[in-house]
């Protein structure tokens, strides 16, 4: 079948080769005990924090709505999520982030969308030079597109304001527009990365420090992948740009959604 030519496609960000901190101090896990609870221990995983650089590369502005994965369904007869309680997703719910996606339902979608006669363009309507075809961000890319490069604990600075993000503490209880939460941009302006969905990475569950190059950026390895961003019923501990969850790469449910990512062609690169 044939893709549609106005697939609802999102504006991509540029994030640019330079470094940033991930993760979060040793020094900082028990405060983050005393504040979101569990113990030191349960903030492990994010520590310690550490300096990477990546190449420049561009991430959708917003995750994946309903409205242009219903478009991957039909073209391919892919299964509906399970949120849409039919074929198709509700009306209302076009512009709402697509749940009920696994991490190999969110890979199969880039790779038919890279099939697709399509151009993926900046915020001013450029195109945009991309090496490949749309993927999932890995784990420091998210990162890094998230918080900046001065290791900030939400997107838009050090404290939780509920009105920048759809959390438990302040959202309606379910998943709204992507991009309603304008307030709550990360320094190079991507939005909804706070609240409303989880949302898949390239990347295995593996520990820090972050190393590209050690087998987490492995699509074919099996293993739990990570995820980002807390969810529009988790509380706001969970939204930090540092927190990390993971899951099976079968697992679907209400929570999770995917954003996509592009890898730059190289300066005076054709490709």
């Amino acid at each position: 079948m044939h893709a549609t030519p106005d697939l609802p496609l999102p504006a991509f960000v540029v994030v640019p080769a330079a470094p940033f901190l991930m993760g979060t101090p040793e020094a900082a896990l028990g405060e983050l005990a005393r504040r979101y609870g569990g113990t030191r221990e349960s903030y492990r995983e994010e520590a310690p924090r550490h300096e990477v650089s990546l190449p420049a590369y561009a991430i959708a502005r917003t995750p994946v709505t309903n409205a242009l994965y219903a478009a991957f369904v039909a073209g391919v007869g892919a299964p509906a999520p399970l949120a849409w309680r039919g074929a198709t997703p509700p009306a209302e719910r076009l512009d709402h982030p697509v749940v009920d996606v696994s991490w190999n339902e969110a890979q199969a979608f880039c790779d038919w969308l890279a099939r697709q006669p399509v151009v993926f363009r900046d915020g001013a309507g450029a195109p945009l030079a991309a090496r490949g075809g749309p993927r999932l961000p890995t784990e420091a890319e998210w990162e890094h597109a998230a918080r900046g490069g001065d290791g900030r604990a939400f997107p838009w600075g050090e404290t939780f304001a509920p009105h920048r993000a759809n959390t438990r503490d302040g959202g309606p209880g379910a998943t709204t527009p992507v991009g309603a939460y304008p307030a709550g941009a990360s320094p190079y302006g991507v939005l909804d990365m706070a609240g409303n969905v989880w949302e898949w990475t390239a990347s295995l569950d593996a520990p820090y420090p972050y190393r590209p190059d050690d087998g987490r950026e492995d699509l074919m390895a099996p293993g739990r992948r990570i995820m980002r961003g807390g969810c529009y019923a988790n509380p706001h501990g969970y939204a930090r740009c540092a927190c990390r969850f993971r899951l099976p790469p079968t697992a679907r449910n209400e929570f999770t959604g995917f954003r996509l990512a592009l890898s730059l062609a190289r300066e005076g690169s054709t490709a």
